[in-house]
């Protein structure tokens, strides 16, 4: 604006001023502020005879920053976990991550975040949500998902290329482990991990738990005469039906962490 004209410029400022001297003059503003406003458009006045181009003048005054995305608690304790692999990867910073669980209802699938998994419910679906920062961001990343069992080996693993925007990425793979009709027939109940790499640098480590099946706990007692796990469901965000498709999920997880 201050560049195309050179009389404009002089209008502008003369309007300014007027506005500025009717202000103070009607004495509703503070000596202090009064004077720091008069300071300022005297300023103004001096950079403009002197030929300063005001644009980048603004342009390097201190911008304000959006405030930085919080990880979840999931988030921290996968990080920490993360942290002892030699591949660790600090730049691109975990946000989120868990597990969406297809849970057979007698109305139909219902739709959980979950950390205690039955062999009785029918699939499960890593997720995970990343910051990525400016300088590595606009470009295709390469993301990958591991669920490991308790003696390390892999059952699922999903690796497939990304569009990686500045900010925040939800990463959700479009495939799931099938739990209750897994034709493998080789899913052992225990403590499982979930993986996450994105560039083949390890962001998070999440640990889960999959439960014997109704069947397998009859058969149990039937051998033992009593029951000898209990399978426990946390009472907090996690392991609640949620009747939302997988997108509304994730959106609604990353409104909860604002909110927090």
């Amino acid at each position: 604006m201050f560049g195309q004209s050179h009389r404009g410029t002089l209008v502008w400022l003369v309007i300014v001023g007027l506005a500025l001297a009717l202000t103070l003059v009607a004495g509703n503003v503070p000596t202090l502020v009064g004077a720091g406003l008069l300071l300022a458009y005297l300023v103004l006045v001096a950079a403009i005879a002197r030929g300063v181009d005001i644009g980048t003048l603004v342009e390097a005054l201190p911008q304000r920053r959006a405030p930085a995305l919080e990880p979840s608690e999931v988030a921290r304790e996968a990080m920490a976990r993360a942290r002892s692999h030699p591949r660790y990867d600090a730049v691109v910073r975990l946000l989120d991550i868990g597990l969406i669980v297809d849970e057979p209802r007698p109305d139909g699938l219902a739709l959980r975040r979950g950390r205690f998994i039955s062999l009785d419910d029918d699939g499960i679906r890593p997720f995970a949500t990343i910051y990525v920062p400016e300088s590595l961001a606009n470009r295709v990343g390469r993301v990958r998902f591991e669920l490991r069992d308790e003696s390390g080996k892999p059952q699922y693993i999903y690796e497939a290329d990304k569009w990686l925007q500045p900010g925040e990425n939800a990463i959700l793979p479009d495939y799931r482990l099938p739990i209750r009709r897994n034709q493998q027939g080789t899913l052992q109940p225990g403590a499982w991990t979930v993986h996450f790499e994105v560039d083949g640098g390890m962001l998070g480590i999440h640990s889960f738990s999959l439960t014997p099946s109704l069947a397998m706990r009859r058969r149990q007692m039937a051998a033992d005469g009593e029951l000898r796990e209990r399978v426990w469901r946390s009472e907090d965000e996690e392991d609640v039906s949620l009747p939302l498709s997988l997108e509304e999920l994730l959106r609604q997880q990353s409104r909860q962490r604002r909110e927090g």
